[in-house]
Parts: C-alpha cells; structure tokens; sequence
C-alpha cells in the first residue's frame, strides 16, 4: 500500500513539471522557434544526423504533412489540411526526379514553389476557418488542386516552362550571395508575408509564417538544406495545430482568459498556501435584457481585460457565464484584498459605450474572497467557500467585496 502511494506520489511530481513545460512552450509559442532553431543546426551540420536516420530526414516531411493533415481534420481545420498538402506537394515536386519533365518544365516547378507558398499561406492567414468537410472547405482543396493542376500541364511545355521560368527568375539588380539566392519578387513577397502574418498573432497564423521562413531560409542555404527546411515547415504547423488545439481547450474564446479546464489545473498544482476569490459581473442579467447580448459581450470583454492584470500574483479564469475566479497560488486573503480591490475601483471608474444607443453605462463587480485553511484544504471547498462569500457581498449591495 506505501509502495503503490509511492507511486502515485512519484508519478504526479512527474507529470506536473511536464505538463507546466508543454503548456510553456506550447502557450508561449515556443515551439516554432525550437523546431526551426534544430533544422537549421541539422542543415548546418548533417554529418549530426546518422546514416541510418537519413531517409527519416529525407522522408520526414511527406510523413508530418500526412500526420498533420490527419490532425488538421480531426480538428476540423481546414487551412492547416490544405496547408499541409500544399507543402507536401511543392515538396514533392522538389525531390522528386520529375523524369516526365524536361529539364526547363522541372525548374518552372521548383521555382514556382516559390512563390505559390507564400501566396498561399498569406490568403490563408487572413481568411476565415471553414472546416473541411463542407462546400468552402472542399472548394479551398478543389482550388489547391487547380493551381497544381495549371503548374504540371504548364510544365509539360517545354517552351511554355522556360519561358515562364525565366519571367520567374527576376533580379531587380546585379547582387551576389543571400540576395541572389532566390528571385527578388519571390523575395519581398515572402517577406511581407511573413510581417503579416506575424502581425496576427495567432497560434495557426504564426506557424505559416514560421513555415514560410524555413522554406526561405532553407532555400537561401542552398539546395542541400531543402529538406530540412520542408521538415522544419511541417513541423512548425504541426506545432501551430497543437497550439491551437491546447487553446481550444484552456483559452475562453470570447475573453482571451484561461477556461474552467485550466482552472482545474491550476487547482491542482497548488501549494499549502493560496486565496482563491470568486467575482461576477453586477446586475449582469439587466444589461443583456436591456441592451441585448452584445452589450452583455463587450461588458464580459472589459472586465476580462481588466482582470488579465489584476496584480499581486493573481491568475484569472473564466468560470462560466458572467462569474470569474482569480487564484493567489502563495498569498493569504490580507494580501490578496487590495489589487481585487484596486480592480473593484478600476472597473467602477471606467464607463462602457453602448454602441447605438447614443450613451454610456457603468459596470459594477462584487467579489468573494476565500482564504485555504485547516479546516477546507482541498481547492474547490475554498473555491465553494468564496463562492458563498461572493453571495453575501450581492446581498450586502453589491460593489464590494466579502472576505
């Protein structure tokens, strides 16, 4: 029986650590600057990569963009399926030995790559999430499938191929090294890409941006780092899929604020020591009744943003509907009580415009605060507890807090 506690014990210590390192560098957007930041080592240095692995590295991209594009529609994300099979395909034309085409048709194709993925991941990045299984999602893989489509019969052309390649292949001037290693305007396209995509800052937004540095990178190092960089592509979606996928599941989508799944881990990796306070939003009901839900959606909006820096060591959550929970992980009720207080004031200051309606509205919270003691250890009873609080503050005249 101690052996099995032990276990328990030993495996929990284990997994915590684990667990806060994931959401670290899944959350933190970590992952893509250590994937690329390994390929570009590897690419630098192949002789790192044993023989036996080298068709793992060769191979390596056709495999993540399979698995992502699996992943992809298990999410039901559209642009990350069609993203992978853009890459897989552009890369597929890149090692491929293309002996159906001539040599000028086959430098066409690999220019084109060139251009077509950052064009591709740039529309992608500014247009709305559609899903797979549905008549958008198929016309986005019917339009992929256009453009590869037009790409092979072009290239067929012996003709037509140079002569396209050659229009592909353009310098705006006379220049050796990184500035001649691809065209200019595949150049500056990939780059203003990438700004604008970055500029979005989100998770699958971020990772198309990180994938069209890899390729340009990749590309500029010379052809001997082109699978690395496709590898480097395709797992830095991947990555943009699990960070998303870990947002859907912790991150409130109409706050930003962590969910109720979040919540309970970080109820769970609490010490002997924390206050947990429990708040809503003031006649929360009236405001939906009165200026409708969308009012009601710009109320919760300010509030979360108010709370997402309520100091004093607090981390906010979402607990559902108008009711937050901010958690103190080593601080007791006394020292808890003034940010929530400054956060009360805060709010209570500042005024909502109710758009169409010509005027403006305060907005009021209360809070309970709960404080873990001998008599309530475990987090939800202290949770509960603030909870209770939280009532006696309404029922005091609300605007205040209750500790």
């Amino acid at each position: 029986m101690l052996y099995l506690a032990l276990t328990v014990t030993s495996a929990g210590s284990i997994e915590r650590p684990m667990r806060r390192a994931y959401s670290t560098i899944v959350s933190a957007s970590l992952a893509p600057v250590l994937i690329m930041g390994a390929c570009l080592v590897l690419a630098m240095s192949p002789t790192l990569v044993p023989s036996e692995l080298s068709g793992l590295v060769r191979y390596g991209p056709f495999l993540l963009a399979m698995f992502g594009g699996v992943i992809g529609w298990w999410f039901n994300r559209g642009r990350a399926v069609f993203v992978m099979l853009l890459l897989l395909v552009c890369y597929w034309l890149l090692v491929g030995n293309g002996a159906e085409f001539q040599p000028d048709g086959l430098a066409f194709l690999r220019i084109a790559t060139l251009y077509l993925i950052p064009v591709n991941l740039l529309i992608l990045g500014f247009t709305a999430e559609r899903g797979v299984l549905n008549p958008r999602g198929i016309a986005r893989m019917l339009i992929l499938g256009l453009q590869i489509f037009v790409m092979l019969m072009l290239a067929g052309q012996p003709d037509v191929g140079s002569a396209l390649y050659h229009l592909l292949d353009t310098r705006f001037f006379a220049s050796t090294g990184i500035l001649n290693a691809m065209p200019h305007p595949a150049m500056i396209l990939s780059v203003l890409a990438i700004i604008l995509l970055l500029i979005r800052h989100k998770p699958l937004e971020t990772s198309f941006a990180a994938a069209i540095i890899a390729i340009t990178v990749a590309t500029v190092m010379g052809p001997g780092a082109i699978q690395y960089g496709y590898l480097a592509a395709t797992a830095v979606v991947l990555a943009g899929l699990a960070q998303e996928a870990w947002r859907m599941a912790f991150v409130d989508d109409l706050t930003g604020l962590a969910g109720r799944r979040a919540l309970g881990h970080a109820m769970a990796e609490l010490g002997s020591q924390y206050t947990i306070a429990m708040l809503d939003v003031d006649h929360f009901k009236k405001f939906n009744d009165t200026y409708g839900h969308d009012v009601g959606d710009i109320v919760l909006k300010k509030v979360a943003r108010e709370l997402a820096r309520v100091g004093g060591g607090g981390k906010a959550f979402r607990y559902g509907g108008e009711e937050f929970t901010v958690v103190f992980a080593g601080r007791s009720a006394e020292k808890s009580y003034e940010p929530l207080d400054a956060l009360r004031k805060r709010i209570a200051e500042n005024k909502i415009t109710v758009p169409e309606k010509n005027k403006t509205v305060s907005v009021t919270i209360s809070v309970g605060l709960s404080e873990r003691d001998e008599d309530e250890a475990d987090p939800w009873g202290v949770l509960k507890r603030a909870d209770q609080k939280l009532y006696d503050a309404k029922q005091s005249g609300r605007n205040r807090i209750s500790s």
